[in-house]
């Protein structure tokens, strides 16, 4: 090899070396300032729970109004869990009846909200491409790290358009995995009242705090 070519070489290949950190990273701040541009968002979403020891799948859809400061009002189809930054209604329509906590109940207990942006606080490994719904999308590897008492493996996969995010994959200690699917996700103005339980008529309170 030509000694010039073989400089050139030299000079190139750190700088290919770094290229799918440096991708991955961009990629993790890219999502990052989505988020800053809006405090409060809705969208749907699907959990797919596999377990690791019987390979038995279940699946939850829902629905999520999220603000800062731990607001947060998610609707499922047995309840409704609303936020509003200190404290926490579990809402049972079938019972006619709503449970009254604070939000550090849920410390060890992720809420959707809080387990679908807790990417944003992670390190980005590397990032790749992945088909999702006919589209090709980008799926960082993250460090899990941070949250090393619950997970084992993060993934996130984000829009090639605005670095939203579109599905988030994690394995918890004991080989379980969770996929979550974001859709529909848009920045809205919403107030304080859109996370305060509204009691309704014939419903028992059970205050737990």
């Amino acid at each position: 090899m030509p000694l010039h070519i073989m400089l050139l070489f030299l000079l190139i290949a750190p700088l290919l070396a770094a290229t799918p950190q440096n991708t991955a990273d961009s990629l993790l701040r890219c999502s990052a300032d989505y988020f800053k541009k809006n405090e409060s968002f809705k969208f749907e979403f699907n959990m797919l729970y596999r377990a690791s020891a019987t390979g038995e799948e279940s699946v939850r859809k829902g629905s999520v109004l999220t603000g800062s400061e731990n607001n947060f009002a998610i609707k499922l189809p047995d309840q409704q869990i609303i936020s509003d930054g200190i404290n926490l209604w579990q809402y049972n329509p079938a019972q006619k009846q709503v449970l009254v906590k604070l939000i550090a109940d849920l410390e060890n207990n992720l809420h959707p909200t809080e387990l679908i942006f807790r990417y944003l606080g992670t390190k980005a490994v590397s990032a790749k491409t992945e088909l999702w719904k006919g589209v090709t999308v980008n799926a960082i590897t993250l460090n899990p790290d941070k949250y090393r008492e619950q997970f084992s493996a993060m993934e996130v996969w984000i829009s090639p358009r605005d670095c939203s995010p579109l599905r988030l994959h994690t394995i918890d200690n004991l080989g379980n995995e969770v996929w979550y699917s974001i859709e529909n996700l848009t920045a809205v103005k919403l107030s304080r009242d859109d996370f305060k339980f509204k009691l309704p008529l014939g419903v028992e309170e059970i205050d737990l705090r």
